[in-house]
């Protein structure tokens, strides 16, 4: 795989799709900000408004030195404890917690679908002749490629999580194209994670570099408040399908799914 070639690919991509791109990544960097959850929140948080300011009023007196930490932390941990136990207290946790596991679970299903356009949108781009076909193919069945997607995140993500950082991320890059590979060759997510996994072979180094840059971007993008995601994502995913379609040749060429 040329990494040379990849960078070129990825740059005339994003400069031929830029506009649907960048605004598929200004959505995801707005619904990725905690404040959209505290504002859609906001009256479950205004009802355990006695809660947090209890935590401040603590806070203050360790600040200000009037107590030390381990009066503070009873302190606290006492006067949360009575309060939990008005009914009204515990009704507006029960409500928090309904409440954010729907919006959460709503929010993620929709990032998923935004993921997936975005390798969609990516993947014509890098085409030797861009045209019309493969959103015309792929587009309409983003729902069903995002049901595959959530399993694949979950699949790339939990061996980071449970082993240790090398392994983990051993397999994540093995696991490099499969959301490419759902839109393309199977929707399937075992089957893609297989064919990327074949896809791979031999190719870690490259990967490894691809994977540090796009690390570095995000990192980037910290220090901007998300802002740098706008423009440096749409390139990550370019730069992605720009790889996977060098070596996409390599896999056996399977039938196309059908509609």
């Amino acid at each position: 795989m040329s990494l040379s070639l990849c960078f070129r690919e990825a740059w005339r991509g994003f400069k031929a799709w830029w506009l649907p791109l960048c605004l598929l990544a200004a959505i995801v960097v707005v619904m990725s900000h905690s404040w959209l959850i505290s504002h859609l929140l906001r009256d479950e948080l205004n009802a355990l408004k006695p809660c947090t300011d209890v935590i401040t009023h603590w806070h203050a007196k360790l600040a200000a030195g009037h107590v030390t930490p381990h009066t503070a932390l009873l302190a606290t941990l006492d006067e949360l404890s009575k309060l939990n136990h008005r009914p009204e207290i515990q009704a507006a946790w029960r409500k928090l917690l309904l409440s954010a596991a729907w919006l959460l679970g709503g929010i993620s299903v929709l990032l998923s679908a935004l993921h997936v356009t975005m390798v969609i949108i990516s993947k014509a781009s890098v085409q030797t002749h861009p045209d019309a076909v493969t959103l015309r193919r792929d587009l309409p069945r983003t729902a069903l490629f995002t049901l595959s997607y959530i399993v694949l995140a979950v699949m790339k993500m939990l061996p980071i999580i449970c082993c240790c950082f090398l392994p983990g991320l051993y397999i994540y890059l093995r696991l490099y194209f499969t959301d490419f590979l759902i839109t393309e060759r199977s929707p399937n997510p075992f089957a893609a994670a297989a064919q990327s996994w074949r896809l791979t072979r031999g190719h870690l180094l490259p990967l490894a570099v691809l994977f540090t840059v796009t690390l570095a971007t995000h990192l980037l993008s910290l220090l901007t408040y998300g802002l740098a995601e706008i423009p440096f994502r749409p390139f990550e995913y370019t730069l992605r399908a720009a790889a996977y379609r060098q070596l996409r040749s390599n896999l056996v060429p399977s039938p196309p799914h059908s509609p």
